[in-house]
């Protein structure tokens, strides 16, 4: 007899360091942390699931980013719960547990190990970079070069923006422009740091988050120079404000191999 299959989605929530966990509530594994998520309704896609279970556990507002990863997990008799989990990214509510989560919290990445978590989540979420290592300065090179949009995620601003850009080696660092008429990217101009996602064709057509720091580029400087000619000609505009250039440049480790992970996804699937 075929196992039942039963398709659940999961979302990995993210805020600069931290991940949003709720509480299991009821069986199977009670009283164990876990992601957000459930099973999806006759007729639902799985987009629309993501964002009704999230508000039903969380009480937050979300909308669905790419697939991160997908899992099998036993179901009391002798079901398997297929979940797909999905990167999300909140919109707006107030963090409250409901449903059948008896908790909703964010925790850091380093807190995970200390957690009585669902069985498999932290291998999953290694396996998939979510709290695993940073990748090489190689690979966000690679990653970032070839990459037409990267998403930027500003800490503490709970979603994350697309972002065109110019990958210039050297320096080794991204080059964006944004302000009036161009591409919004609120929070950049005060941020000394972002998350920044992006395909990698070098991973197996998987995602790459790498922690960057944000300079703004001095209108007039030998930088600008270098620069401003090849954004505005790439961005079809005539004229870019001063404020304008940003320059996003691989953080480096505390060993000082690579960029620090910042709660972002590599070692998954891009969107279709």
């Amino acid at each position: 007899m075929a196992e039942l299959r039963i398709p659940c989605v999961g979302a990995i929530l993210t805020d600069g360091e931290r991940i949003l966990l709720i509480k299991r509530g009821h069986e199977p594994e009670a009283g164990r942390w876990s992601l957000p998520g459930g099973r999806i309704e006759p007729g639902e896609t799985d987009q629309q699931a993501l964002v009704r279970e999230v508000l039903e556990e969380t009480g937050l507002e979300v909308t669905a980013g790419p697939l991160v990863g997908a899992v099998d997990r036993p179901a009391p008799g002798g079901r398997v719960l297929a979940i797909r989990d999905y990167a999300a990214a909140v919109t707006g509510g107030t963090l409250a547990a409901g449903d059948d989560a008896d908790d909703a919290r964010w925790f850091s990445m380093r807190e995970l190990h200390r957690l009585p978590l669902s069985t498999g989540l932290l291998e999953a979420l290694n396996d998939w970079g979510v709290a695993g290592l940073a990748p090489s300065r190689a690979l966000v090179a690679e990653a970032t070069r070839r990459a037409g949009i990267v998403w930027l995620t500003v800490p503490g601003a709970g979603r994350a923006y697309p972002a065109w850009h110019l990958w210039r080696d050297p320096p080794g660092a991204a080059y964006l422009v944004t302000g009036p008429g161009e591409q919004p990217l609120p929070g950049l101009a005060g941020a000394a740091r972002v998350a920044v996602t992006v395909p990698s064709k070098e991973s197996g057509g998987a995602l790459v988050t790498w922690t960057a720091e944000v300079s703004r580029i001095e209108p007039g400087s030998p930088e600008w120079d270098e620069v401003i000619g090849l954004l505005a000609a790439a961005r079809l505009n005539a004229e870019l404000s001063p404020d304008a250039v940003y320059r996003l440049s691989p953080q480096p480790s505390d060993g000082g191999t690579g960029p620090r992970p910042i709660g972002g996804f590599r070692g998954v699937a891009p969107p279709d």
